[in-house]
Parts: C-alpha cells; structure tokens; sequence
C-alpha cells in the first residue's frame, strides 16, 4: 500500500538569502538541507553516502569562511603594521634611485625623479621598457629648467602614438646648458624625510619637494 506522505514546499533562496558575496552562507545551507529531509520519500530516504557529502561541503563552506575572515584580519592588522613602520623614516636620511617608472592601466606613470647640476636649455629623456628597448623619447627643451629636482612627466604613449603596456620601465636623461655644453643630469635624490605619504596609492616618502617612492630608496641613515 503506497503512503502518501505532504509534499512540504521548499523555502525559496534568492541572493538575499546569500552572503554579500552572493555564495551561500551556513545557515541558509543548514536550512536547505533540513528542508530537503522533510521532502524526501520515506520509502527512499536519503542515502548515508548523499548525506555524508553534503555534511562535508557544509564544512568546507565553514571553514572557507573561518579562513575569508582571518586573512581579512591578518591584511588589516599588516597595513597598520606597515604604515606605523613607515612613519619611523620620518626624520631620517634617504638615498633613492628614482629612474624607475611604474606604468599602470589608466593614466600616465608614476615615479621618475631628476636632478639638474645646474639650469639646462635642453634636456631629452629617453623611456626604455625591461629589455632595454627605446620606447618613447621626450623633448624636455622648451624652455630652460632651474637646477635642482625635476619630475618626470610622461602620459605612457609610446614613439608611434599608441599606449605602452603596463609595466616597469626605466628613464635616461641628457640635458645642455645655452652655450651647449652638457649639464650633469642624475635620478639620485638625497635628504631628510620630511612625511610619508599614500597619495598614489603607495608609500612615498617627501625629500624636499620630491614625492619618491618607498621602492627606490636605496639608503637610509640617521
């Protein structure tokens, strides 16, 4: 004699019911697994071998969590650990080589600091890519620059007008004084750290007027 058994309707679960990452948490997964054991057939139930898997993917959801949540933890608690860190160069003396450009997805590279022994009429700059390749030559000469620290400006085209690929690359620099005779030009940056800051993004400690990056300091003393 066949048993008619209720058929229970089973809740509905729709993105409200997820995790704000839209995978389904622990307790709405608890709830549908109870609501799939009211709906079984009694003459068919569940098999302990289903069971087991489905107990063992609520685990794997459980501890997947568990591990979300301490990495969380773990990369706030670094940052802090970090900036404090940061904040001790205040003070301190840096040496930086600053010839290295960082060229991201939108917007022009960031980095590239130069230093002019003295005033210069003419100064070229040439963007070379990781294997040594000219990718984009800069005419700096319309008009002279004062001696001292200059930054590099450069919109991440190449020579032909398209955009470079994102990546690292690296300046050389030629500048003339009026009369033509060459003006010493270096990416060495030296002094006191006046602040630290993450503008761009990235920790950039303040020598002087320059914005250089923390990866291009080189030395630091007291």
């Amino acid at each position: 004699m066949a048993i008619d058994t209720p058929l229970i309707k089973a809740p509905q679960y729709t993105a409200a019911t997820a995790n704000p990452n839209g995978q389904l948490g622990k307790d709405a997964f608890m709830k549908l697994l109870v609501a799939e054991l009211k709906q079984q057939d009694p003459m068919d139930p569940m098999k302990a071998r289903e069971m087991v898997g489905q107990l063992a993917d609520l685990s794997t959801v459980e501890k997947l969590t568990g591990i979300d949540d301490k990495l969380t933890t773990l990369q706030n608690i670094t940052a802090a650990s970090s900036g404090i860190s940061n904040a001790g160069l205040i003070g301190r003396r840096v040496e930086a080589d600053t010839k290295n450009l960082t060229l991201g997805p939108n917007g022009g590279a960031s980095g590239g600091i130069y230093n002019l022994a003295d005033s210069a009429s003419t100064v070229t700059v040439k963007i070379r890519d990781g294997n040594g390749r000219t990718v984009k030559t800069l005419d700096l000469g319309s008009g002279s620059q004062k001696l001292g620290p200059q930054a590099l400006k450069w919109d991440g085209t190449n020579d032909s007008g398209g955009r470079a690929p994102n990546g690292m690359y690296n300046f050389e620099i030629t500048a003339k004084a009026a009369s033509g005779h060459p003006v010493v030009a270096t990416t060495k940056v030296s002094g006191l750290v006046t602040s630290v800051t993450y503008e761009n993004g990235t920790p950039e400690v303040v020598v002087g007027t320059s914005h250089v990056p923390l990866g291009d300091v080189t030395t630091i003393s007291q």
